[in-house]
């Protein structure tokens, strides 16, 4: 889940990224989106639906998000996947 603050900039207000912690188990986020603890490593996990409309006079765009640490992605995420539909683990 993406937590956002409100911060003061110049005289205004805007929302500006503040953590990051995993919707399954709540665990924070190290970096940014990165899950990872040591800094030259890069771990990020996502799952996300767009749904798009275009019209001749504009469209929409909505997105849903999941954030997934990836413990939760390797022991939760992966055996619902694995136990459901014959899906299977492709590692690239």
């Amino acid at each position: 889940m993406k937590h956002m603050k409100t911060v003061l900039i110049l005289e205004h207000t805007e929302e500006v990224f503040d953590k990051l912690t995993c919707d399954v188990c709540g665990a924070e986020s190290h970096w940014d989106e990165n899950w990872s603890s040591a800094e030259p490593e890069k771990k990020m996990t996502t799952i996300q639906l767009e749904e798009e409309e275009s019209f001749p006079n504009g469209g929409q765009s909505t997105q849903t998000q999941f954030h997934i640490c990836p413990t939760c992605f390797k022991t939760k995420l992966s055996a619902w996947f694995e136990s459901h539909r014959q899906a299977k683990t492709y590692r690239f």
